[in-house]
């Protein structure tokens, strides 16, 4: 999703990104942006839309960077916002990324333009490094497609079934790839099959599975076309995701990554074009199943039956004991973000980044969100892996009591909240609780 414009010559005589006035390279705590490498990545990623040239999407994923530093928050690029909040840095832009803004792998809309954000520092290896310009470049126009942004929890791959049928589904996707002719097709139609039973068991789990796919799924899918190079790469590249379902912690946010490149995959060899009349009511499985209709046909087996050679005896035994051991995890969870005591953040203008890798649903009670920042109102709230609740509706942030409640940087087991200065913090509903209320509303 990178559209970047080629940066000028490289900045003589500098090639570290300046610090926000007042600080400087020794006093960071981190390292800031070296110019010579994002020069390097601003090239990279040019390259990549320029192989592309639009055929994969009808139009060019080529746009501006946006680099930023995880610690200083000092930002990079070589393109000009639209605001005038970046000053010239040499052939390049810097400045300071708002506290209002997440740092994070994203498109975003600031400064009066639309970019794809990248954290810094970013991996070293080549190909992942593709894979990450093209998704987020993809994030960067998605709207344009006809795919707006949406996070939809799903809960129900939590649960015992739905994780089984998640993995067999992958694991029937990754025998596909293995195969050719009438194997590959009883191989795919297993897949959608085990899907179908997925959404049988949990209803309207077929529209919020959708919906993710459709987001990140399709921003991975582009990624490792973009990032492959080759057939043969990209073919690893799915393979290697699917295999990731078998050993996913919470596959709740994360499962899309994972499905979308597969089953983009198959349609890009069993039905060419197949983007360009996609749309947001589109399954890419049931998609894809319109294309084998040629193919051989669906198994009259029982689905236990086509399951078995998948693993299904194995995988039904051992999502068994995850989910007993659930049962404990979920009581400290509701300890922590439910019983109390708790502080209780009310949502309005939120903004927020978070590890896709560390969601998790909290029954009714919404989703917690490991190495959450989130933005609002009344300031910054910055939690570590034990994680921040978001309530389902999207109204409240929860998170445990803080021990003491003076001045404005308060901190509990796991946050920091940073208040502004127009907010207090005041009893909550309950004994023990607290939330934050404007200071002269």
């Amino acid at each position: 999703m990178p559209r970047l414009c080629l940066p000028a010559l490289l900045l003589r005589g500098a090639a570290l990104l300046a610090l926000p006035a007042g600080s400087s390279a020794q006093e960071s705590p981190g390292a800031p942006i070296d110019t010579m490498v994002a020069r390097r990545y601003f090239l990279e990623a040019a390259a990549l839309t320029s192989r592309d040239a639009g055929r994969l999407w009808g139009r060019s994923l080529a746009g501006p960077l946006l680099f930023a530093d995880r610690i200083s928050r000092a930002i990079l690029t070589d393109t000009p916002d639209a605001e005038g909040l970046l000053r010239p840095f040499g052939s390049f832009y810097t400045g300071t990324l708002p506290p209002s803004e997440n740092v994070s792998n994203t498109g975003v809309h600031w400064g009066g333009k639309s970019w794809a954000m990248l954290a810094w520092p970013i991996g070293a290896d080549s190909l992942s490094r593709g894979v990450l310009f093209g998704h987020e470049l993809w994030h960067r126009v998605q709207d344009s497609l006809g795919f707006p942004l949406t996070n939809p929890g799903n809960s129900h791959l939590a649960e015992r079934d739905g994780r089984i049928w998640l993995r067999l589904e992958g694991r029937a996707l990754r025998r596909a790839l293995l195969l050719e002719g009438a194997g590959r097709t009883r191989a795919l139609r297993d897949a959608i099959a085990f899907r179908r039973t997925r959404r049988t068991l949990f209803p309207g789990s077929d529209s919020t599975e959708r919906a993710l796919e459709l987001n990140e799924g399709l921003a991975e899918y582009t990624g490792v076309v973009l990032g492959a190079g080759s057939e043969e790469v990209r073919r690893t590249l799915v393979e290697d995701r699917l295999a990731v379902l078998d050993t996913l912690t919470h596959p709740e946010r994360s499962f899309a990554y994972q499905t979308g490149p597969a089953y983009g995959q198959f349609l890009d060899a069993l039905a060419p074009g197949w983007r360009a009349s996609l749309s947001r009511a589109s399954d890419l499985a049931f998609v894809l199943e319109a294309a084998l209709h040629g193919g051989a046909p669906p198994h009259a087996a029982s689905i236990a039956t086509r399951a078995a050679p998948y693993g299904y005896a194995a995988v039904r035994k051992e999502e068994q004991v995850r989910a007993t051991k659930r049962i404990a995890h979920l009581a400290s969870l509701r300890k922590r973000f439910e019983s109390g005591p708790v502080l209780e953040l009310p949502l309005g203008e939120m903004k927020f980044g978070f590890d896709p890798g560390q969601v998790e649903a909290l029954d009714a009670a919404g989703t917690v969100y490991g190495s959450l920042r989130l933005t609002d109102r009344w300031g910054v709230l910055q939690c570590d892996a034990s994680g921040g609740l978001i309530s389902g509706d999207f109204l409240r942030a929860i998170v445990p009591a803080p021990a003491d409640t003076a001045g404005r940087r308060l901190t509990g087991p796991g946050w920091v909240l940073e208040l502004l200065p127009d907010w207090r913090i005041v009893p909550g509903a309950r004994r023990g609780d607290w939330t934050v209320r404007r200071a002269n509303p």
